[in-house]
């Protein structure tokens, strides 16, 4: 999906939602939402702790929008990844750094600030996700520091996990390359 399905598909599911609800994203998706040109995804990740939002709420209003939830890993279809505590790489929200990436009539959809953003993605750190960090980094500038302290905020075990650690020291020498300083 691109910019414009995810669109239709969040208005679709704020058109069948009866309560104010949000949902928070990550991953691709809200790279989509914050103008990556070209990104395309097949999900939305969806960080399911920091929903206002339960998941069979989700699970009914997706359905209505024609979008399944946690469908089999080998889908080829648009979909949610409704992400639990333990496979989220993707420091807790902070209400005054909070980006809105989008409101409907009932749904409010929420992204992490963007140090937690490039944290998450130091969990993989392959070439899409240098990608992504590095239009999140043209868009808006932040220090290495900060990335730094939003990967030690990481839930457990990513706020400790090697290959994070690894992949921050990683970022620290792109960062030197793209901007021309680590810090």
């Amino acid at each position: 999906m691109n910019k414009n399905q995810l669109t239709a598909y969040l208005e679709r599911i704020d058109a069948a939602l009866h309560d104010e609800a949000m949902l928070y994203i990550y991953g691709s998706a809200a790279f989509i939402m914050l103008d990556e040109p070209e990104r395309t995804s097949l999900d939305i990740d969806v960080a399911a702790p920091y929903c206002r939002m339960d998941e069979r709420v989700l699970r009914d209003a997706a359905a209505t929008a024609g979008l399944p939830v946690n469908p089999d890993l080998d889908t080829a279809k648009d979909h949610i990844e409704w992400i639990s505590f333990l496979r989220l790489c993707l420091p807790k929200p902070s209400a005054d750094s909070d980006i809105v990436l989008w409101r409907g009539r009932n749904l409010t959809v929420k992204t992490g600030a963007i140090p937690a953003l490039i944290a998450s993605k130091l969990i993989r750190y392959d070439a899409v996700d240098r990608s992504d960090v590095q239009y999140l980094l043209a868009q808006h500038p932040v220090a290495l520091n900060d990335v730094a302290t939003a990967a030690r905020s990481l839930p457990p075990p990513f706020n400790q996990d090697a290959v994070v650690l690894e992949n921050l020291e990683n970022l620290r020498n792109d960062m030197a390359i793209w901007i021309g300083s680590p810090s």
